[in-house]
């Protein structure tokens, strides 16, 4: 795996983790569902990375 995906990787799971740790503590729906729209997007590419 390249350098670059594996960091894309890392930062996928972080950006979620920082999702779900928001959506636990309460914080406003909207703010949530755009890290999850972000972490989504991210995943997303971190995927076409490693196929490419």
């Amino acid at each position: 795996m390249d350098t670059s995906t594996l960091l894309f990787a890392i930062l996928t799971l972080c950006l979620a983790g920082v999702t779900f740790h928001a959506w636990r503590l309460g914080n406003e729906k909207r703010d949530v569902v755009l890290l999850g729209v972000f972490s989504g997007l991210l995943g997303a590419g971190t995927a076409v990375a490693s196929i490419l």
